[in-house]
């Protein structure tokens, strides 16, 4: 790690460093070809950091959104859950037909049953 940070500034003087001027003429090339590296490095990597973060940006977005089909489809299982316990909490068609049957006979019972087709088989 070094003292200096990495500003903007910096990095451009790093990039439009004359290193001819700073070291012999069999040094300078060597150099530069690896500072040429490490600045394509440099570069490789913040694109990669940007895409990373537009990425998590874009995965940020359809998880709220996902979030909010969640919630909704809660509110909707409660709603029919409710729906469910009261219609459950009803009298059955065949509790009817027995209560019919037990208080007017099995005549017209049999006679409702006869009306309502449909009636038949049904719990």
């Amino acid at each position: 790690m070094t003292d200096t940070p990495m500003t903007p500034d910096r990095e451009q003087e790093i990039r439009t460093l004359d290193l001819l001027e700073l070291m012999s003429d069999r040094a300078a090339p060597v150099i530069s070809g690896h500072l040429a590296a490490l600045l394509a490095e440099v570069d490789r990597l913040r694109k990669a950091l940007s895409d990373a973060a537009d990425q998590a940006a874009e995965l940020d977005d359809a998880n709220a959104q996902l979030n909010q089909q969640i919630a909704a489809q809660r509110s909707t299982a409660k709603q029919l859950l409710g729906r469910v316990a009261e219609l459950e909490a009803r009298p059955t068609v065949g509790y009817a037909v027995w209560c019919v049957e037990q208080s007017l006979g099995d005549e017209a019972a049999q006679h409702l049953l006869d009306l309502n087709p449909d009636l038949k088989g049904t719990p």
